[in-house]
């Protein structure tokens, strides 16, 4: 008796595993049978950048043209494919598809961010990202980064400013810069000498900020807070024409 119980059970849960699998191939084919009716593109702006927009991200997902993407059906869909498109724009850090029950495809992009702009005066500037990839000028926007002046850029390598240690020396430099609020808002350009020592121009006084090599980066800025804190309010703001960081413990003011 107990084995009938048992063939009984098993039958049943045949049963429902078969039935699940009719339904679930049915739905399949039905969402392979339907076709995109909308897309809803969303573009991350939250540093306020605008290097892509939603006419450049629909130009990617067809293909400039090749493949028009309204009235697809989804069978024919790759989505990953799509997203790979949209990520191969050089401003686009990350690029996700979905697609609802109602035919409606929703992309949401992330752009990459630039936190300084390299200024060439034989060639288009280039962007430096916050991952320290190089970045092309944009025909849509202009970041509002910090300016760096080069006297040589031959430790750039193409690609990424991180490959070589001069360059991952500067880029430090410009991640603290950029992380922070008071830096990024009080420091407007850098220039970077031919011995790799790091000039600072500020925003707000005048004064040339010799910061030395591009180490020892946050005490270097806590002396240059010291000097805005506890020198310039007493001594008047455009007192000085310098203010000299590169020495240990000293702040050399002329």
């Amino acid at each position: 008796m107990k084995w009938l119980i048992h063939i009984w059970k098993t039958f049943k849960i045949g049963l429902v595993l078969f039935g699940l699998a009719i339904i679930i191939g049915f739905t399949n084919s039905r969402q392979n049978d339907r076709y995109i009716n909308d897309v809803h593109i969303l573009i991350d702006n939250q540093f306020e950048n605008y290097f892509i927009n939603q006419e450049d991200v629909l130009s990617l997902i067809n293909d400039r043209g090749k493949d028009y993407l309204l009235s697809s059906d989804f069978g024919s869909l790759n989505l990953k494919e799509l997203e790979n498109r949209i990520e191969s724009h050089q401003f686009v850090n990350d690029a996700q598809a979905y697609i609802d029950l109602e035919g409606n495809m929703s992309i949401e992009v992330i752009q990459n961010r630039p936190i300084a702009r390299v200024v060439v005066s034989n060639g288009p500037d280039y962007y430096i990202g916050v991952a320290g990839d190089i970045l092309p000028e944009s025909e849509h926007y202009t970041a509002r980064v910090v300016l760096m002046h080069l006297a040589n850029d031959n430790w750039i390598n193409e690609g990424n400013i991180k490959n070589s240690q001069q360059g991952l020396e500067i880029y430090e430099l410009l991640q603290f810069i950029s992380q922070n609020e008071f830096w990024s808002a009080q420091i407007s350009a850098i220039r970077v000498e031919k011995n790799q020592e790091v000039v600072l121009e500020p925003q707000v006084t005048k004064q040339e900020i010799i910061f030395g090599k591009p180490e020892d980066i946050e005490k270097k800025f806590r002396k240059l807070m010291t000097f805005y804190k506890q020198i310039l309010p007493y001594k008047g703001w455009n007192t000085y024409a310098s203010v000299n960081l590169k020495f240990k413990n000293q702040i050399v003011c002329k």
